[in-house]
């Protein structure tokens, strides 16, 4: 299971609202001066906050760490970046094979489309989505993010 610390904001019966308490990635300047901590709060000025189940009662305030299963991580890129990819492509290709370049520009971007459908349907439906979504182990630290 992939950890990570957190802090939660606020607390609604058994979901919590959490905001990442993991160090920068090289933590050498502490997320102030490289390009790529800039480029981030250009895009997130405030660090977003994430949904969470909350089983063992944590309230606002707490230092907390997350669980998130193994493979949890990899499915969510194949499904955000492989599908889409793989729908274009096979869009593009019969709109080639049934009409030529006009059909295959309109195959293409009807596979992109599908796929944005798909995705948005990915979240909540399937086998073991409910095993996907980070949860609350237990109280902690404000500790670099580990494997269990």
């Amino acid at each position: 299971m992939l950890e990570s610390p957190a802090r939660i904001t606020r607390t609604e019966g058994d979901r919590a609202w959490v905001v990442s308490e993991a160090p920068t990635s090289c933590g050498a300047c502490g997320g102030k001066g490289c390009g790529s901590s800039l480029f981030a709060r250009m895009l997130n000025p405030r660090e977003p906050e994430i949904q969470v189940d909350n089983p063992i009662g944590a309230a606002a305030g707490d230092l907390v760490v997350l669980g998130l299963p193994e493979g949890a991580l990899l499915r969510a890129a194949w499904a955000s970046y492989v599908v889409p990819l793989l729908m274009l492509i096979a869009g593009a290709g019969l709109g080639q094979f049934f009409g030529g370049e006009p059909m295959a520009i309109l195959g293409g971007l009807s596979g992109l489309v599908l796929a944005g459908f798909w995705l948005a349907g990915f979240g909540g439906r399937g086998r073991g989505t409910a095993q996907q979504h980070p949860v609350i182990l237990r109280r902690g630290s404000t500790a670099c993010a580990t494997r269990a």
